[in-house]
């Protein structure tokens, strides 16, 4: 008798499951607002506890902590690097540095340990992106320079530094941080100080 195989005994793939796409994208969801407030020694319960899903399916989905790191590492880089390709189109240049540096400054602020973790969790294909990311920030960057709207007497390099700025944390002279507040502020200034004229 010929009876036709079961489809996923013919070399296809089985197609993932609707439910389990939702988990998977309400996990990493769930894990880049862990980590964003908690850094990024968040616990498993904590990301499950997050996502409303079981702790089992943040492991099945991620069994290694440095894989999860990496996909939440790589989903900020991906939405940077696209902040940045938008930065790039707009005709005029102070406009898309206004966009990058203050995409770059909120995702550092809201993100802890971000920028120190890329090299620790991120792995080849996040230092990839990170290398991208940083390519295009320097066009932005020197592109704005070059049509005199932002001051030149500072390398490309020296302009990224300060987006580190608003997420600087602590307390000075008794008076507390105001993050709800105080990051935008900051940035305010900052681009006031940056720009030419």
């Amino acid at each position: 008798m010929n009876m036709q195989q079961p489809a996923a005994t013919q070399g296809t793939a089985m197609p993932v499951r609707a439910d389990a796409q939702r988990n998977a994208a309400r996990v990493l969801a769930a894990a880049r607002r862990a980590v964003a407030s908690h850094g990024l020694d968040v616990s498993y319960h904590e990301i499950a506890r997050e996502a409303g899903v079981g702790v089992g399916t943040v492991y099945r989905r991620y069994p290694e902590r440095d894989q999860l790191m990496a996909a939440v590492l790589s989903d900020i880089l991906t939405e940077l690097i696209d902040t940045a390709h938008r930065a790039l189109d707009c005709d005029d240049a102070w406009e898309g540095f206004s966009l990058l540096f203050t995409g770059l400054a909120l995702h550092t602020a809201q993100n802890a340990g971000l920028s120190g973790s890329l090299d620790q969790h991120g792995g080849p294909a996040v230092a990839e992106q990170r290398q991208e990311l940083l390519g295009l920030a320097r066009s932005v960057i020197e592109r704005a320079q070059d049509q005199g709207r932002l001051r030149r007497d500072l390398a490309w390099q020296e302009v990224l530094r300060l987006t580190g700025a608003p997420a600087v944390q602590g307390c000075v002279l008794g008076l507390e941080s105001d993050p709800a507040h105080g990051h935008q502020s900051v940035l305010t200034v900052l681009l006031d100080g940056l720009r030419t004229g």
